[in-house]
């Protein structure tokens, strides 16, 4: 049964193939292609300044076998895939930005055509005394935190 934090697909059941929304850069590259209207992803709260919305990525351990991997798969929590194209390029650098409850290690994610900030994950430190952090949810980089005003569904083209 998923959680409350974690956005359920369009879908009405689970046996169903769920709706796909393809998200493009205001420059037109395709980044994204998930099963979750963008709108529908739970935002961060307050003290965030920026409101991103959260998108969970699933994250499996490498496994030696399909079965293994289709094992992890069916214990998880029901975090649908979501594919997030190659031209959407991590930041090779980590920043730390500043918040009102201390510093938070972030790695910028930008559109690899025209370099907008789409979006960014949130880098877990190996000495908590350094200034890393990981949010509430014990999530760091697991999620990608998709900024507002970066992404057009396809269908808005047209609009």
């Amino acid at each position: 049964m998923p959680s409350s934090r974690t956005p359920t697909p369009d879908s009405p059941s689970a046996s169903t193939t769920p709706t796909l929304h393809t998200y493009h850069c205001l420059c037109s590259t395709h980044l994204l292609t998930i099963p979750y209207a963008l709108f529908a992803l739970p935002q961060r709260r307050p003290p965030s300044i920026d409101l991103a919305r959260i998108l969970p990525l699933p994250s499996f351990p490498p496994s030696t076998s399909e079965a293994q991997h289709e094992h992890q798969r069916q214990r998880r929590d029901p975090v649908l895939p979501s594919l997030v194209s190659p031209n959407l390029k991590a930041a090779r650098k980590p920043w730390a930005v500043q918040r009102d409850d201390g510093w938070e290690k972030r790695r910028m994610w930008r559109c690899g055509r025209c370099g907008l900030a789409i979006g960014y994950e949130i880098l877990a430190d190996e000495d908590p005394g350094a200034g890393g952090r990981i949010d509430a949810q014990g999530n760091a980089g697991k999620v990608l935190f998709l900024l507002d005003g970066g992404l057009l569904e396809t269908g808005d083209w047209e609009r």
